[in-house]
């Protein structure tokens, strides 16, 4: 990060130090009155604790608003996190398949004058779309298709091709779901947010990288703003439209990309809503053909006899009711796995015949919780198929039915109306947190440790009613904590050593302060006095450690679970430094106080998680360890994640489970 003023603020740093020690250790010394060994300890744990606190009031500030950082390092850094979530989002949306199925597209006429303009020679392919969208102008293109017929994956091979390829001076592509765009809120600010939350984005970072037009928005999902009983005329759809027909870079239309359902666009194109200077692609349904050899690398390489009356019926009926039905790359994939290992597929050919196209998906869907469970890998463990179905009805639940439901399961947002409750409360509970310090101080106005609750009181204060609960989610996501023994630890400790062995210098003159502390305190008779006294800052010294490498590491490498293990690494340091103050100041009454309030402090910034933990004891059938379940899921290619969130692996499947409490054999 860039700081302004770096080497002003390291001298400021020194002369604080050097005049901490200083002092510290005139007062300590007992030049006209010997000190006590509880009093030393008192103001040793006052001189460092007072200024530990201001940092963390700081710390917190900067996290709310965010790090000063350059727009190129901000701008690489969002390019670093989008390619490392885009990656494994890309192999996941293949289903296993190395090759995706090379869907094809055509440009599309569009209904209104305002087009952008064309390439003159369109490949139409999946694997050239960087080479259509880089020919369009201006470069604002909107994908349309049948439900399941790749939009998403093409738009996230567009995503991924088109941040391998870009240089400096290019923004970055960035894939959001449009189902959660209150448009209301301006379209930068709500881009900044999914930064900030999908990415771990500073505030201050995700918002310049916004305004300096440096990230492409690719919107998916425009018709799943709305219910389908909706009109085009009072849709949310529309109206987003209308928001970004007039999304401007200066006086030219700025980029941006959007997926809908042919139908709903074709609505919305109807009733006049549309996005000016725009080209439009419609992909085209898998024939039988590509069907046909996407079967025969799938499903009847291995069970080839089995396979051949499906491969049969694709030939002879290229425009029936199971071609329809498998003329999507979804369903393609769902049908390879629900019949990899295990039952029947010639099933398919009777289902069809007898049946429609809904058919043949519900056949499909009804097999695929128990194929993916089969499928998973051995090492990853097991869970019984109505094990699995119940507990993703549940989540499928949550996340709301028909096609208003939001896509991204954000642990740590579960309880989220348990923290607006925690919100409120606390707020009422920390008054007495500056109350009674004051009455204290009207009784013994010289008392130092009434003096740092009061500090305390004050700080918890200000971070309930003017900060609410954003530093608590900044904290949650910037220190996003890996599994105990995972590799990354030592990835994250590197990167700390790097940034401390930049700023030696104000790391030396803080250990002045240390060495001016312990040589003071020498003096005192007894050999437990220098050790209990300088047992706080020695804990909050490893604890400060353990939460700098965790904050050098990407939230996005860590995973969605990395937030909701932040809020139990958080507890358990603030309760080992709470302990090791308490022990210090030899178990006083106003140690234990000056304690509860250091915990009030971190409640309040840890509220989201406080949430989680209730929502997970007031729902016991999503299980005991619902992380470790929600990582097999995505193992066995039932979820998927998308920075720190879990999607369901399809639209459709999500919707499924809402409907089904239960499995349905």
């Amino acid at each position: 990060m860039a700081v302004g003023g770096g080497g002003s603020r390291t001298a400021w740093a020194g002369v604080a130090c050097v005049g901490a020690a200083g002092v510290l250790a005139y007062a300590l010394a007992g030049e006209h009155d010997r000190l006590s060994v509880s009093d030393r300890s008192g103001l040793v744990s006052m001189v460092l604790g007072v200024p530990a606190l201001v940092l963390a009031l700081v710390a917190a500030w900067v996290m709310r608003q965010g790090a000063r950082e350059d727009d190129a390092a901000a701008v690489a850094r969002l390019a670093r996190e989008v390619r490392s979530v885009g990656e494994p989002l890309w192999m996941h949306s293949l289903g296993g398949e190395l090759t995706p199925i090379d869907v094809t597209f055509a440009f599309r006429p569009y209904a209104h004058a305002g087009a952008a303009g064309l390439p003159p020679t369109p490949a139409g392919q999946l694997g050239r779309v960087v080479e259509d969208y880089r020919a369009v102008r201006p470069r604002r293109l909107v994908i349309t298709g049948e439900p399941g017929a790749g939009k998403t994956v093409l738009a996230r091979k567009l995503v991924m091709e088109l941040n391998k390829a870009r240089d400096e001076r290019e923004p970055v592509a960035v894939l959001v779901s449009l189902a959660d765009w209150d448009t209301r809120e301006k379209l930068s600010d709500w881009v900044a947010r999914h930064l900030e939350r999908d990415f771990g984005m500073p505030s201050r970072s995700a918002r310049a990288v916004v305004e300096a037009r440096m990230v492409l928005p690719v919107l998916d999902g425009l018709d799943e703003m709305d219910a389908t009983d909706v009109a085009a005329a009072d849709s949310r759809a529309g109206r987003a439209l209308d928001a970004l027909a007039h999304h401007q870079d200066g006086a030219d239309p700025a980029p941006l990309v959007l997926t809908c359902r042919t139908r709903r666009y074709d609505e919305l194109e109807a009733e006049g809503s549309h996005i000016l200077d725009a080209a439009r692609i419609e992909i085209h349904p898998v024939d039988s053909g590509q069907a046909v050899g996407f079967l025969e690398r799938r499903g009847a390489a291995r069970r080839p006899a089995l396979w051949q009356p499906v491969l049969d019926e694709l030939r002879a009926s290229p425009g029936g009711v199971l071609a329809t039905a498998l003329s999507t790359p979804w369903r393609l994939t769902l049908a390879a796995t629900a019949y990899e290992r295990q039952g029947d597929p010639g099933e398919l050919v009777g289902t069809a015949a007898s049946g429609s196209v809904d058919d043949v998906a519900e056949l499909l869907l009804s097999r695929f919780i128990g194929a993916a469970a089969r499928n998973a890998p051995k090492g990853a463990g097991r869970y019984a198929e109505r094990v699995i179905h119940a507990r993703l009805h549940r989540l499928a639940v949550v996340l709301g039915g028909g096609s208003t439901a939001e896509t991204d399961l954000v642990l740590h947002r579960l309880g989220e109306r348990v923290a607006t409750a925690c919100k409120v409360v606390m707020r009422i509970g920390t008054l007495p947190a500056v109350v009674v310090p004051v009455l204290f101080l009207l009784r013994d106005p010289a008392d130092s440790n009434t003096w740092t609750d009061l500090v305390l009181g004050c700080a918890c204060c200000l971070m309930t009613w003017q900060w609410g609960g954003d530093a608590g989610l900044a904290l949650l996501t910037a220190y996003s904590t890996p599994p105990l023994g995972s590799p990354l630890w030592r990835l994250g400790s590197r990167r700390l050593c790097r940034t401390f062995l930049g700023k030696l210098p104000t790391y030396l003159l803080l250990c002045l302060l240390g060495i001016g502390a312990w040589q003071a305190l020498s003096a005192v008779p007894g050999d437990d006095g220098p050790l209990a006294a300088l047992l706080p800052p020695v804990v909050a010294c490893a604890a400060c450690w353990i939460l700098g490498c965790a904050s050098a590491l990407d939230s996005t490498a860590v995973g969605p679970v990395g937030p909701v293990r932040a809020g139990w690494l958080l507890v358990v340091l603030g309760a080992g430094v709470s302990v090791a103050f308490v022990a210090a100041r030899g178990w006083e009454h106003s140690a234990w106080r000056s304690a509860s309030l250091m915990t009030a402090v971190a409640l309040v910034n840890l509220r989201d998680w406080v949430g989680y933990l209730v929502y997970r004891l007031a729902n016991p059938g999503l299980g005991p360890r619902l992380p470790a379940f929600l990582d097999w899921c995505v193992t066995a290619g039932l979820l998927r994640t998308s920075g720190i969130a879990y999607q369901f692996r399809h639209r459709e499947f999500q919707e499924w489970l809402v409907r089904r409490p239960r499995p349905p054999h």
